[in-house]
């Protein structure tokens, strides 16, 4: 089934290194730079990648160009980086314009699944109705067995 996602997710490839990666791949986000300009942010903004444990993996500049697009230039975070391996998903990318505006979207990486790993498919009920439920017979109560359906899970 595929990942549905809202407009302020943005699904990466599973590979994808945000923290040591070049900023053409930031500059590669089409929804991100859609929605600054959907609402209209005034340049330049500041932008902050943020993991999940609100630690600053990035942050950088952009500056819009009428003719080149967006011009982006790193700046050096106020505390260390965590190390790549310590970065934990879902990613946040806090942008802010001059005007002190805030948009905030989510980075989360695309995960295939395994088909070894698979789960198999549920198969119809003992009574052929394909509803997913078991028959269970139980005692009513005056003794005599009557069916009773169950959800299964």
């Amino acid at each position: 089934m595929p990942q549905r996602i809202d407009d302020f997710t943005i699904v990466l490839p599973e590979l994808t290194d945000m923290v040591t990666c070049e900023l053409e791949t930031y500059d590669g986000l089409d929804r991100l730079w859609r929605m600054v300009e959907r609402y209209k942010m005034t340049a330049p903004i500041a932008i902050r990648v943020v993991d999940n444990k609100a630690r600053c993996v990035r942050a950088f500049r952009g500056d819009r160009h009428p003719t080149t697009g967006w011009q982006l230039e790193e700046e050096s975070p106020s505390v260390k980086p965590p190390f790549r391996d310590e970065v934990e998903f879902p990613l946040t990318i806090n942008t802010q314009d001059t005007k002190g505006n805030i948009l905030k979207m989510r980075l989360q990486l695309t995960v295939e699944p395994d088909p070894d790993s698979a789960l198999p498919l549920p198969s119809s009920d003992k009574q052929g109705t394909g509803n997913n439920h078991e028959a269970i017979a139980t005692e009513g109560s005056n003794g005599v067995p009557h069916d009773r359906k169950t959800a299964t899970t």
